[in-house]
């Protein structure tokens, strides 16, 4: 009898082992969604694809990537590690948010790194909602995406720890509040590149990076990037440090402002706002004028 039972238990650890084995042969590196072929009761394979984002990052090893396929919507994500999803063209892929809900949500390892290609998150109203929100992980990496239509904010960048963002070719506009706010929690400590930026339309301001809720202070480069039509601010620095080259701030409520903040603007244009360019410093090679504030000069500094 003894025997019998080591044999058993012999054969139930095999067992187990087999099955997380088996487990874990079911990720890839790789992933596939498609609209027209996908199924989530698929492996998520090229020949197999998935129907959904969600699906696919279960399927996909840390650091893998996800492809798209087709165009279509593929349901709300939360990410919770390394990865990548790429849409290189196929036409538009992404989501439709409502009812306050999320449209991404990335909530992952410190060392964890987050790149979207050619993405849209597509408001549709019916009480709240946020494009994108982002409270842990290193870095976040964003490029040919659109972020429409929200009745919250476009993006939200809300690290809890220190983070990296990096956005780029990207427009986010009509949204119910601001378009990119980045506002790190009391440990969070956020570094933000802006390149070829749009926000357009936004409620309240078009990007908004503010330090009064951390313990560090928030750096950001804007460069080649427009913030036009917004209800609020254009570009807004709170507690933080900025510096915006060869960018443009139109018809906004306010065009560039500093509050408690360095913010340095170079080879730019303000024009066609209420306020002009409240608490900044200026390079003396900006085209500011056609604001409502008979457009005063700001201080100059050394260009270096």
């Amino acid at each position: 009898m003894p025997k019998i039972t080591t044999c058993a238990v012999v054969l139930a650890i095999l067992l187990a082992l087999s099955l997380q084995g088996t487990q874990a042969q079911a990720q890839l590196a790789r992933t596939f969604v498609s609209a027209a072929t996908g199924n989530d009761a698929n492996d998520c394979n090229r020949l197999t694809p998935c129907r959904t984002f969600q699906q696919a990052h279960s399927q996909t090893f840390s650091l893998g990537e996800i492809t798209v396929l087709d165009p279509g919507g593929y349901g709300a994500l939360t990410i919770t590690k390394s990865i990548s999803i790429i849409n290189d063209g196929v036409g538009e892929a992404g989501m439709l948010v409502s009812g306050g809900a999320i449209g991404i949500t990335i909530s992952a390892p410190s060392d964890a790194f987050v790149s979207l290609r050619g993405i849209t998150i597509q408001g549709i109203g019916f009480g709240g909602g946020t494009g994108l929100r982002f409270t842990s992980g290193a870095a976040l990496t964003m490029t040919n995406c659109a972020i429409r239509s929200h009745t919250g904010n476009g993006i939200e960048f809300f690290p809890a720890a220190p983070s990296r963002l990096a956005v780029s070719n990207t427009i986010v506009a009509d949204n119910g509040m601001r378009g990119i706010f980045v506002q790190p929690g009391n440990a969070g400590e956020a570094r933000v590149v802006l390149s070829r930026v749009e926000t357009y339309n936004n409620t309240s301001h078009g990007f908004v990076l503010d330090g009064s809720a951390s313990v560090f202070i928030p750096r950001a480069m804007v460069a080649d990037s427009i913030a036009a039509n917004n209800g609020g601010t254009g570009i807004l620095a709170n507690t933080a440090e900025m510096q915006v080259v060869r960018s443009v701030s139109a018809y906004n409520g306010s065009g560039v402002v500093a509050s408690a903040a360095v913010l340095r603007i170079g080879q730019s244009t303000v024009t066609g706002n209420s306020t002009s360019t409240a608490g900044v410093t200026s390079y003396g090679d900006n085209n500011i004028d056609g604001n409502a504030d008979g457009n005063p000069a700001p201080p100059v500094i050394a260009r270096k």
